[in-house]
């Protein structure tokens, strides 16, 4: 007898990749496996025979039904089988009770895939023998057992499937057969419109990985495989996008294995607080998802995909919480070639080219994009925390470049537009508000010049900091973009890209940016003056180029404000004291308190101001 797994060491015959953790349901109790007599196999009985009918009155459709199922196996659902089995495996499961585990296991002689989901019944059996009508295609279900399904025959002859409420199989040559008796025909003949029940039991006793499956699963297909499609099924095991999990409600366990290549990937996803974890057994990621179910407007519904038959599309939007500033792609459950230069995966059952690769313009995905743009909007802020309220930024698209998608150009103009009426910008608080109601710091101090960034952190430390001023966590270059960018798309749309520079968010002037720090605490002038004379003395003289420049920061002797500008304003002398009022004007001299903080001082003094001297502004030739 083959060895059982060990759950708890992760182990099957000690091949597995080492890193990877299959996670299987614990054994409950549930319904035997029914046999080839019951309800579900005296129904397939009957359909065959109806179809069999049908091709003795009309055997126009037999060429007609094995055209489209040679179409879908070799056109744009080739090399999708594993997706469509995992696909469909996920839509079991988003009726059950509880979270489930779906296992896809390669052999050199079978492909496996095995859940723990609804049974088939006599709905499902329908959807595989008339995909191209099926009522399963709605937006919402988009792999249980419907036209992706015939991608199947790519790989196989036989394609099989083993249910608790009855198994049945689909075979090549007992279809060529079954039809023959019933008309002449010469061409290919169609597979999947002539089930067969069969006896699961007899099948187990011969097929140990069936076995073994049955203690758990509910249905599992087995596809005895081509000669040379092996493969192919491999790379596809290799290359499936653990993100996938992040759009199906009730799966949290997929176990991929390829005995062959002795190797067992293990992706789990795991909900905890307000994040997911998505844990593929080398590294763990923390995603930020929210969904939206979309009703299509009537135009939208006219343009949907082929064999849709609901109102209706959801939407899902995962974004990387360590990776927002990684632009994404649209997905249409698996990636596609279309970037939304948004960070994370915007995941809808987009209208594709027939590979699947690219989304096609029209009606129903500009809808859904229009839709995305402002469930993103609502969503953004999520991003934002404690400790980095300006985080969100991130995510937001980069600016237009000629080479971008129509909808990535769309997605970011309608984001842009929602977000202009948010409250979006972070203030010196951590509080979002509206993107006016911001004070930005200078343009001169947010360069990329390393020399500034003494000045912007002193400013950010003063604890009497106002509060309406953006955060000092959104001064970077990328996030300081972004935020221009929501001010130019919102004043004068990105299709005005190439008629020049485009206005951004309105930066203050250095004065403004350090008188803020003084008018925000008038009852403790002394403190607010040091701190911005401080930091005026942090500015690097080649971004000003008077020191007027700097503003009404320094606080005077006749508790008046000035400008840090020699040979206008003083020092006192070494004691701290101003000449008397009937001497000089005091108005032109620091205040001595500033005086006693050393540091204050040195700051003074490399804004250029000295003690007053007579001596040395009397002029030549005259005599004291």
């Amino acid at each position: 007898m083959k060895q059982e797994y060990d759950f708890s060491r992760g182990e099957r015959g000690k091949f597995f990749h080492p890193t990877a953790r299959p996670h299987l349901p614990v054994s409950e109790p549930r319904p035997e496996w029914e046999g080839a007599h019951g309800p579900l196999g005296r129904f397939i009985v009957q359909e065959a025979k109806k179809t069999l009918q049908a091709y003795r009155v009309q055997p126009s459709l037999v060429s007609e039904h094995a055209n489209q199922e040679h179409d879908a196996a070799h056109g744009g659902y080739a090399r999708r089988q594993l997706f469509e089995l995992v696909q469909s495996s996920a839509d079991a499961l988003s009726g059950a009770s509880r979270e489930g585990s779906i296992l896809i296991r390669l052999t050199e002689t079978h492909l496996y895939c095995a859940d723990n989901g609804r049974p088939i019944d006599e709905q499902g059996v329908e959807a595989l023998m008339f995909a191209h009508v099926s009522s399963k295609r709605n937006t919402s279900e988009t792999g249980r057992f419907g036209l992706g399904f015939e991608s199947m025959l790519g790989v196989t002859d036989t394609p099989e499937f083993f249910c608790r409420a009855g198994s049945f199989r689909f075979d090549r040559k007992r279809a060529g057969d079954r039809i023959g008796n019933v008309c002449s025909v010469s061409e290919p003949c169609p597979i999947l419109r002539l089930p067969e029940p069969i006896d699961p039991r007899a099948e187990m006793d011969r097929d140990e990985e069936l076995q073994e499956l049955s203690n758990w699963a509910t249905t599992i297909v087995r596809l005895p495989l081509k000669t040379g499609a092996r493969g192919d099924l491999a790379r596809q095991i290799q290359d499936f996008p653990p993100e996938f999990l992040l759009f199906v409600e009730h799966v949290r366990h997929l176990t991929l294995e390829d005995e062959g290549a002795k190797r067992s990937r293990s992706i789990t996803l795991e909900k905890r607080g307000g994040e997911l974890r998505l844990d593929t057994g080398e590294k763990i990621t923390r995603w930020l998802r929210c969904k939206r179910t979309h009703r299509l407007s009537y135009g939208a519904q006219g343009d949907r995909r082929p064999l849709d038959d609901r109102g209706e599309a959801p939407i899902w939007w995962a974004a990387p919480l360590d990776g927002l500033n990684e632009p994404g792609v649209f997905w249409a459950f698996l990636p596609t070639r279309t970037t939304s230069l948004l960070a994370g995966i915007l995941n809808a059952p987009w209208k594709t080219n027939e590979d699947h690769r690219n989304l096609l313009p029209g009606p129903y995905n500009d809808e859904l994009i229009d839709a995305a743009a402002e469930m993103i909007a609502e969503a953004l802020p999520k991003l934002a925390t404690r400790e980095d309220p300006a985080r969100h930024l991130d995510a937001l698209p980069r600016r237009h470049q000629a080479r971008d998608a129509e909808q990535a150009d769309r997605l970011r103009e309608r984001l842009f537009r929602h977000l202009g009426e948010r409250e979006i910008i972070p203030d010196q608080a951590g509080k979002l508000r509206m993107r006016r109601d911001v004070s930005y710091p200078p343009e001169q101090l947010t360069r990329r010049d390393p020399d500034t960034t003494p000045a912007l952190e002193r400013w950010a430390a003063y604890p009497n900091r106002p509060p309406d001023w953006l955060h000092h966590r959104a001064l970077t270059r990328t996030r300081l973009a972004a935020i221009d960018r929501l001010f130019a798309e919102n004043e004068n749309g990105f299709r005005r890209q190439g008629f020049g520079p485009l206005p951004g968010a309105p930066r203050a002037t250095i004065a403004a940016w350090l008188e803020a720090l003084v008018n925000a605490r008038k009852d403790d002038a002394v403190q607010a003056s040091r701190t911005a004379v401080k930091i005026a003395g942090l500015i690097p003289s080649r971004v000003i180029r008077t020191n007027d420049e700097l503003g009404r920061i320094v606080l005077t002797a006749t508790e008046g404000w000035s400008a840090p500008v020699p040979d206008h304003l003083f020092l006192p002398d070494d004691t701290g004291l101003v000449p008397d009022a009937g001497t000089t004007n005091q108005a032109s001299y620091v205040h001595r308190e500033l005086m006693s903080d050393p540091d204050t001082l040195s700051a003074l003094r490399r804004l250029g101001l000295e003690r007053y001297s007579i001596r040395e502004r009397i002029p030549d030739g005259i005599e004291e």
